[in-house]
């Protein structure tokens, strides 16, 4: 007698939910997923500490840094920790204009970075800055380098400065007085940026050559009583 062939009945798939859960060990099932770290907030009000950069190239280059260091201190909510000697180099980016004096300056502020902007440019303007002409001379420029380790970018502000890693002018005066801040995009120590752009530039910067010299005048405070 034939046998009688019987149609097999196709297999039922399981719940892609089940395939999953399957394929997953039961200790990585149990393992909580690990939670995002939080962005660092800051309260309106909480002391930061904020490192500048000022340089100035019209009339009496270093009395200008004085003054604007002076200034500095008299805004309310601004404390001065520490400022960098002086240091000369030629200028950058604006044709046949005189060479900068620059500094660097360590602040602690409750003031936020747009606040901060405000009275900077005040400052600038109370001794005599004009912005007729990009990159052209100027009796002032303060510029925000580093805040605490807040990232800023849009058409007002940028921090930390876009150009800082770049410039050994500021990376200099900014190294004598806080080798170990940290850039918080690039992850490297001041000190490793200025030996990263000193090694690239080469003997071009090389800070014992004249034209990015130390000026020895500043770096003390009894100075700025006599603006």
């Amino acid at each position: 007698m034939a046998k009688k062939k019987v149609k097999a009945k196709p297999v039922k798939k399981p719940a892609k939910k089940l395939i999953k859960k399957a394929l997953v060990k039961p200790a990585e099932a149990a393992k909580p997923a690990k939670a995002a770290k939080p962005a660092k907030k800051y309260k309106k009000g909480e002391p930061q500490i904020v490192y500048l950069g000022l340089g100035s190239n019209v009339g009496d280059r270093e009395e200008y840094i004085e003054q604007a260091v002076f200034l500095l201190g008299k805004v309310k909510g601004i404390d001065i920790l520490k400022r960098s000697t002086n240091h000369e180099n030629e200028a950058e980016g604006g044709g046949d204009q005189p060479a900068f004096i620059n500094a660097a300056v360590m602040i602690r502020t409750t003031l936020s970075p747009y606040e901060l902007l405000e009275k900077f440019q005040e400052i600038e303007t109370a001794l005599g800055r004009e912005r007729e002409v990009e990159w052209g001379p100027r009796t002032i420029d303060i510029d925000i380098l580093l805040y605490s380790d807040q990232v800023i970018s849009d058409d007002k502000l940028q921090i930390p400065h876009p150009q800082m890693h770049e410039r050994l002018f500021v990376l200099l005066p900014l190294k004598e007085i806080a080798p170990r801040a940290i850039h918080p995009i690039l992850e490297k120590t001041v000190e490793d940026l200025y030996e990263d752009k000193k090694n690239e530039a080469g003997e071009k910067y090389d800070d014992e050559l004249p034209g990015f010299k130390e000026i020895k005048r500043g770096g003390g405070y009894d100075d700025f009583e006599r603006w």
